[in-house]
């Protein structure tokens, strides 16, 4: 029995959560040219270059459009706070960024998208893993 149930939460922990990536990516996202997310233990990530301070946030799963997609949601700084969601899809050596919203906190509130629509027009924003 103790074998059986150590398996299954060696199974469960391998299995849930968690970006799978690691690393630096960097590009641009609208107006901003010098974007950075470091990915780092497993479901943690730091934004620098797209607010004015550097964000934390964590992996989580997002709904986009009716579809499920891997997200990162930042929270803004304690004295104006707020939340910050980076949905992307992870390819080969790069991320594409698929959408940006944010929200207030409070009872009600909403994520609206963050960015104009013209910067997901065309070719979506990129960033790209550093070496």
């Amino acid at each position: 029995m103790y074998k059986i149930a150590s398996l299954l939460i060696f199974i469960l922990l391998v299995s849930c959560g968690g970006s799978g990536i690691d690393g630096i990516y960097e590009g641009e996202i609208g107006s901003k040219s010098k974007v950075s997310i470091f990915f780092f233990n497993r479901n943690q990530a730091e934004l620098k270059g797209y607010w004015s301070e550097v964000l934390k946030g964590a992996f989580q799963q997002s709904t986009l459009k009716g579809k499920t997609v891997d997200s990162i949601v930042f929270t803004g700084p304690d004295e104006k706070p707020f939340k910050l969601r980076i949905c992307y899809e992870a390819k080969n050596g790069h991320l594409e960024i698929l959408a940006i919203h944010s929200r207030i906190f409070g009872p009600g509130a909403r994520y609206v998208p963050s960015e104009p629509s013209s910067t997901f027009t065309g070719r979506p924003p990129k960033l790209y893993k550093l070496e």
